[in-house]
């Protein structure tokens, strides 16, 4: 398998008033194509900001960043924008679906930025509800539909998008065992597709089911 994350030397820090606080300190990370990869450490470790740099949200202060043959800390915000449109895709805890569209219009959003046609979207929209199990759900809103619905809904997105990558934050926090269970399974079934998974949790039993697990101390 080839490497399609590759981060060197990486250091991260932001000012806080006069003081500088550090919270990626030469971190090294090699990722496989295909695998699935957990992220554990205590709130405030740095979790969520290694995730933003692997997802081109933000740059590193120092190192190296190699994503998938791309050398990231040399591209633009314009080539940036291009590598997470056509590679990444996300699932967060809050869902990020929008409130006043449907589940089929919220699944088809990212490929109107790709430019797709309307019919052709829809079409994909609509096999990607249907491999999440919410084909009976597609023309509802939000919040008429469950936690859970809502989550699978936006991995739902996440498949539309055909991505290389998924980056997944917390997917399960704010659902109940049950529903968390099934994010699980799709998310499994995504990378037996050859997607390769990247999951921030909190969730030692649930980091435990990845195939390999990076833990970040403070």
């Amino acid at each position: 398998m080839q490497d399609v994350i590759r981060m060197r030397h990486i250091t991260k820090s932001y000012s806080t008033g006069s003081e500088r606080l550090v919270v990626l300190d030469d971190l090294n990370l090699t990722v496989q194509e295909g695998e699935f990869l957990a992220i554990t450490g205590q709130s405030g470790s740095g979790k969520s900001t290694l995730m933003n740099i692997i997802g081109c949200l933000d740059k590193a202060d120092s190192g190296s960043y190699c994503l998938d043959h791309t050398a990231i800390e040399s591209c633009s915000e314009k080539e940036l924008s291009a590598v997470r449109s056509r590679k990444i895709s996300f699932v967060f805890q809050s869902f990020n679906l929008i409130p006043s569209m449907s589940a089929l219009e919220n699944v088809a959003l990212p490929l109107v930025y790709r430019g797709v046609r309307r019919s052709e979207r829809e079409a994909i929209a609509a096999k990607a509800l249907q491999e999440v199990g919410l084909s009976h759900r597609m023309h509802h809103l939000p919040g008429q539909m469950s936690g859970g619905q809502q989550q699978r809904t936006a991995i739902a997105r996440a498949i539309a998008a055909s991505p290389r990558i998924l980056l997944a934050d917390e997917p399960t926090g704010s659902l109940d065992s049950r529903s968390g269970e099934e994010i699980l399974s799709v998310l499994r079934q995504m990378n037996r597709h050859g997607v390769t998974v990247i999951m921030i949790t909190h969730d030692r039993q649930l980091a435990e089911m990845a195939d390999r697990q990076l833990h970040i101390c403070h």
